[in-house]
């Protein structure tokens, strides 16, 4: 049988209907999953996601984790994989200089700030159970730090020809259910 692969999509305004209907398409033909960049609210799509689909998996490709306060997307994103049925998984990034200033924020060290954020992710009380997360990563640092701490990795801006090396530096007996998105 050949494997569909995933797709992304953005509910921009105007069409966000049209976004979810199309997403109900997409898990009739089978697709093995949809993912919702950092463009518009991809916690919001994958809200919807949770009740519009029935057996699709979902996820934030990227959320920037400087964009909300860590009990806020705690609560969030557990609800999400709760009301999913656990479909949801939950991708976190730093995001890039541009992103954060149009929002009047600055970002900090990568590395340190990821770790730091899925500590207190995963110290929020009362929430209930998180869905796996996924790093966004762009360099060996935090492809060794995704092994680490998250349960998958997808590439930004991953290029074909750097691939091979980048997965060099995953462990030989890395799990089967560790995400990797490429």
């Amino acid at each position: 049988m050949t494997r569909i692969p995933a797709l992304i999509l953005v509910a921009v305004p105007g069409l966000r209907q049209a976004t979810i209907d199309l997403a109900t398409k997409i898990e009739e033909k089978g697709f093995s999953g949809i993912y919702g960049p950092s463009l518009g609210d991809s916690l919001a799509l994958c809200e919807a996601l949770a009740f519009a689909t029935h057996e699709i998996h979902f996820g934030t490709s990227i959320v920037p984790i400087y964009f909300r306060q860590v009990m806020d997307f705690a609560s969030t994103v557990s609800f999400i994989h709760e009301v999913s049925g656990g479909r949801c998984k939950f991708g976190i990034g730093v995001s890039h200089a541009p992103a954060l200033q149009s929002r009047g924020i600055s970002g900090g060290k990568p590395l340190s700030d990821t770790r730091k954020f899925v500590e207190d992710l995963r110290a929020v009380p009362r929430v209930g159970e998180l869905p796996p997360i996924v790093l966004a990563i762009l360099r060996t640092k935090l492809i060794q730090l995704s092994e680490e701490i998250a349960d998958g990795i997808v590439f930004a801006k991953g290029a074909r020809s750097h691939m091979a090396s980048s997965l060099s530096v995953l462990s030989k007996d890395i799990s089967d259910d560790f995400l990797l998105a490429i």
